[in-house]
């Protein structure tokens, strides 16, 4: 046991050892900037948050003091931001330092100042850290709830560190509710953001959510193999991240998660030539453990360790892990009953392989001891966790009354200001009111008596302007009624010089020599000149009367009409049939037939429409 006790301290002093030499890259780093003599406060105090997030791993106490003098500083800061920051951090020690009333404390802190100040950024800090308070006390559906208020303060802004803090969060509570769909959009989402912020410690956490999606999904579909390969990707990228940058990650246990999901994943689904690699990665996975003190971990991988020793036969060897890992466990000084209880079992099981009854019945008994134990730390922390949601809930119940109860004093001041107001006001003029009120009273007479005379003019207007203009188009119908009448009489003397023009045939051909003919001849030119005067007279007037009637032909045929075929559409739209046509023009209906044809050709319009209603339409 000696030989053993002193192999599980010299194990101790190198993690430690290791450890310190990681964390004190950035704490260095962080000390270092703190000396500088003129640096702002805004940014000191910034400074100082980042290094007891820092040191809360390894030194507590000290990060506690840090960030003590971190919230004296900021409260000389005229911006609440930073005191908000502050707080938003010791939420985190609170919690390593295991003071959870404190930690509630700072959180509703946190939010109290964040609440005053404008910067979008520090206000969905604040958000997510209460929401990851509430999600470590399993008040998942709680915790949900307020990272979607951090995220609508932190989306759209390039606080993209608090953003994967979020997404990688929810991603978590996705995976423990077995909702994949959601997993996977939030652990993208916190890996996209990682990407954006830089930093490593994101990253990390980033990859080991796609790992984990990718480990859950193939357990649904073990028929896609490379589902399985791609959570080994993630999980190998994730440590590959620490050997590269890991004195630039603060947060050292993700390590071994990491590790330790990828020995898990090779122990469960390779077969047995793969165990020497999953060692590989329990030994990562134990070393980081125990340079975190992360307890969970450590007895995982002791315990893996022990059950591939089991397997060889080499009982000597998994008893000398399992008392290794308890011996570890015993020099923390912590009480930890679950991890306790997985070793004591382990040990009873061995010792009943080895066929030693007596030690089986003593670990047995121990195992049984831690169980009880267990139990009752489980009680105590329901009974906790019941304690602090009931104090939750009081204390939102309390500061909801102090709301509404601060909302309905200010109205309160505002209405008995107001009534001051308008009664000082009403005081002031209320003696104007009465000088004013006959004179106002005698104005709005005058005024109505001025608005009925008004409004009576302006009907007897409107009455006269309507009487007017019926008037005005009775005249317009009758003029027209009586030149369309004088056209058609003018078209029946058009017919009367045709038939005089046949006369002076006539009269040609019987008296071919005659003096008295050419007077005769005379006397009609002179009677049929008249005639064309008097209907140049009767066009024009029809002119007048329908000027839209021949531009409107004219448009439509883009000037292609004859005066002929004017003439031929005046007719139409008279109403006159082809033969009443044919004998005004002096033609035979056949031509009249041939005229139309052309007429609707230049006007465009088809075979099947009708030549009368659409001059009847243009008219």
């Amino acid at each position: 046991m000696k030989q053993k006790t002193g192999l599980v301290c010299l194990i101790l002093l190198m993690c430690i050892a290791f450890v310190d030499t990681r964390a004190q890259f950035i704490v260095d780093s962080l000390s270092t900037r703190l000396t500088q003599k003129n640096l702002p406060p805004e940014e000191r105090v910034t400074t100082m948050a980042l290094l007891a997030r820092a040191k809360s791993i390894t030194d507590i106490k000290s990060a506690m003091r840090i960030a003590e003098k971190a919230l004296s500083l900021s409260r000389q800061l005229p911006d609440a931001r930073y005191q908000a920051l502050v707080y938003t951090h010791l939420v985190f020690l609170h919690f390593i330092n295991e003071e959870m009333p404190l930690a509630h404390k700072a959180s509703d802190s946190a939010l109290w100042y964040a609440d005053k100040t404008s910067d979008r950024r520090i206000k969905g800090f604040a958000w997510f850290r209460k929401g990851w308070l509430q999600d470590i006390q399993a008040f998942d559906h709680e915790a949900m709830a307020t990272y979607l208020q951090a995220l609508k303060y932190l989306e759209g802004t390039d606080a993209y560190i608090y953003q994967s803090f979020v997404y990688y969060n929810m991603a978590g509570t996705y995976a423990a509710w077995d909702d994949l769909v959601n997993e996977k959009k939030y652990a993208l989402l916190a890996l996209q953001t990682a990407r954006q912020s830089g930093d490593a410690d994101e990253l990390a956490s980033a990859y080991q959510a796609m790992a984990t999606w990718y480990h859950y999904s193939y357990k649904k579909q073990p028929e896609k193999r490379a589902l399985l390969d791609s959570a080994l990707f993630y999980n190998k990228t994730g440590i590959q991240l620490f050997a590269e940058h890991g004195d630039h990650i603060i947060i050292q246990s993700t390590l071994g998660v990491i590790a330790l999901n990828t020995a898990d994943l090779y122990e469960e689904y390779f077969p047995a030539k793969y165990k020497d690699t999953a060692w590989h990665y329990l030994q990562i996975a134990l070393n980081a453990s125990l340079r975190t003190r992360q307890l969970s971990v450590l007895s995982a991988c002791y315990a893996m360790m022990s059950d591939y020793e089991i397997a060889k036969g080499n009982y000597k060897k998994a008893e000398e892990l399992l008392l290794t890992g308890i011996s570890v466990f015993q020099s923390y000084a912590v009480d930890n009953p679950r991890s306790m209880a997985q070793f004591m079992e382990g040990l009873s099981k061995l010792y009943e392989k080895m066929g030693n009854p007596t030690a089986a019945l003593k670990y047995y008994k121990q195992f049984y001891s831690q169980h009880q134990l267990l139990y009752d730390a489980d009680k105590l922390a329901i009974t906790n966790r019941l304690e602090a949601q009931y104090q939750s809930e009081k204390k939102e119940a309390a500061l909801k009354t102090l709301r509404h109860t601060a909302a309905l004093n200010r109205k309160l001041n505002y209405l008995y200001i107001s009534l001051a107001i308008a009664s000082i006001i009403a005081l002031l003029f209320i003696v104007r009111f009465f000088q004013l009120r006959l004179k106002a009273t005698l104005h709005q007479q005058k005024l109505l008596e001025n608005e009925n005379a008004a409004a009576s003019l302006h009907a007897r207007l409107k009455e006269e302007e309507a009487m007017r203009l019926q008037a005005e188009q009775q005249l317009l119908k009758e003029r027209q009624e009586r030149l369309q009448k004088e056209l058609l009489a003018g078209s029946l003397q058009v017919e009367q010089k045709n038939e005089l023009l046949q006369t002076l045939q006539k009269k040609i051909e019987e008296n071919k020599n005659g003096g008295a003919v050419l007077k005769q001849i005379n006397h009609i030119i002179d009677q049929d000149k008249r005639i064309d005067d008097t209907q140049a007279s009767y066009k024009a007037d029809f002119d007048n009367i329908h000027p839209e009637f021949f531009e409107k032909l004219k448009e439509k045929s883009s000037n292609t009409l004859s005066r002929l075929d004017l003439k031929h559409c005046s007719y139409i739209s008279l109403g006159l049939t082809n033969k009443e046509i044919a004998q005004r023009l002096g033609v035979a209906p056949k031509s009249i037939l041939m005229a139309r044809y052309r007429i609707k050709l230049k006007l465009g319009l088809g075979k099947e429409d009708d030549l009368d209603e659409y001059i009847g339409r243009v008219k």
